[in-house]
């Protein structure tokens, strides 16, 4: 009886740290592409002769234009166009001899289309005092990232922020590191001013990614906030004296 229990709970614990693990399982794909960008997709080459049909398939359905005949390196080469539908693509390519006879399709290459976005600044507050000493309120400027369509497994963000006081590059704060759809920079400057801000977000893949990302901008299709946003840190007044007025 014990041995069947000890069976039983084993079993049960390896159907849940299964589960789990199922759970945490990400998906990722040959290529990402954003923004206008098209890439070309080759078969190998070096098992085509030349004046074999190199025939391209989505989703099972040949592309227009196909089959192309190879003559040289690059002749079959497929053009993946930039105004593809966000989300996933799957394309597949066969050969067919001189003497046509269609080969087997070849495993699909995953063509991953990321949707645009856009980056919206606020802010804390709008105005705070800055000290000659002590401790200090300061603002948090808050920048948050709205893609138009769910993102895939792999795919995170990175910011850029940047300050400005009168015209002048400054670094009233620090930002935080972060890869998600939102980032923070928070000020700590005890220095009088009128500060603006501004920031900028790109795709980037993840550390555990092992696909590519293409963009037009080689920057991760990189976009600007839509608007600055302002702080004013007003300076702290002098510690006064007492004088008698007679």
């Amino acid at each position: 009886m014990k041995k069947t229990i000890t069976r039983t709970a084993l079993a049960t614990l390896v159907l849940l740290l299964s589960l789990t693990f199922s759970s945490y399982a990400q998906t990722y794909y040959d290529v990402y592409i954003c923004g206008s960008t098209s890439v070309k997709l080759r078969p190998q080459e070096s098992i085509i002769n030349v004046n074999d049909k190199v025939h391209w398939y989505l989703e099972g359905v040949e592309v227009a234009g196909s089959p192309f005949t190879y003559t040289a390196s690059g002749t079959a080469d497929l053009t993946v166009p930039a105004n593809l539908a966000v989300g996933l693509h799957k394309y597949t390519t066969a050969i067919e001899s001189a003497g046509g006879c269609l080969g087997d399709p070849s495993d699909p290459y995953e063509v991953y289309k990321l949707p645009t976005k856009d980056l919206a600044l606020t802010k804390s507050v709008a105005t705070y005092c800055g000290a000659n000493s002590g401790g200090t309120s300061g603002s948090v400027i808050t920048a948050t990232t709205t893609p138009a369509a769910t993102l895939p497994d792999g795919i995170a963000y990175a910011y850029t922020w940047s300050a400005t006081e009168s015209g002048n590059p400054a670094t009233p704060g620090t930002a935080d590191n972060s890869s998600s759809a939102t980032s923070l920079y928070t000020m700590n400057t005890t220095t009088a001013g009128t500060y603006v801000f501004n920031a900028t977000v790109k795709y980037v893949l993840t550390a555990a990614n092992t696909g590519t990302l293409v963009a037009a901008d080689t920057d991760g299709c990189s976009v600007a906030a839509a608007s600055t946003q302002t702080v004013i840190v007003t300076p702290k007044p002098l510690k006064p004296t007492i004088s008698l007025v007679n």
